[in-house]
């Protein structure tokens, strides 16, 4: 007789949510910036430069991450019909997104299982404004299409230990 077996356990997501209150100059920054990189990238909405510089933001994850550096910052406004593809950040070691503008609908932030997709999502976050959920760059994400009219303002980012930092003796920031 053959069995065919299925493992029934799921992977696991690690993410960190801390809480930020965005500042309405952030919200007319992005806006006023607009799309930098014509829809080219898995985000399928208007995307800043990769160096946005948002001191608030900067200051508040190095103390939460002190042996880490920003590597990239950049915002983004999601439209009604935007979405992310799924996507992760491999080349660094976390990444981020910070929820600055949202309500209620506005789509969440995605983690599905790759090893079984036909199973519910490891982890969605829905998009609470002030929330900064930090995340393994290599985990997969994505955003679904936006189906509410509000736009969905967010700073994502991604981050390295910098050469200051050794956790090669010590647990991991969130061990």
């Amino acid at each position: 007789m053959l069995q065919h077996i299925t493992s029934t356990m799921q992977r696991y997501i690690k993410t960190e949510t801390f809480y930020l209150r965005p500042c309405d100059k952030i919200v007319h920054t992005i806006k006023s910036i607009g799309d930098e990189q014509g829809y080219t990238t898995s985000v399928k909405a208007s995307v800043t430069d990769w160096n946005l510089e948002i001191p608030q933001l900067e200051d508040y994850l190095h103390v939460l991450y002190p042996k880490h550096t920003i590597n990239e910052l950049w915002g983004c406004t999601y439209r009604q019909g935007e979405f992310a593809q799924t996507h992760n950040h491999s080349g660094f070691d976390f990444s981020f997104v910070w929820f600055v503008d949202t309500c209620s609908h506005c789509s969440p932030l995605v983690f599905p299982d790759p090893e079984h997709p036909w199973m519910p999502p490891l982890t969605v976050h829905k998009a609470l404004r002030g929330n900064l959920i930090v995340f393994d760059a290599h985990d997969i994400h994505y955003v679904p299409p936006q189906s509410c009219n509000h736009e969905r303002l967010v700073v994502s980012g991604n981050m390295s230990i910098n050469n200051e930092g050794d956790y090669s003796n010590e647990t991991q920031p969130w061990d």
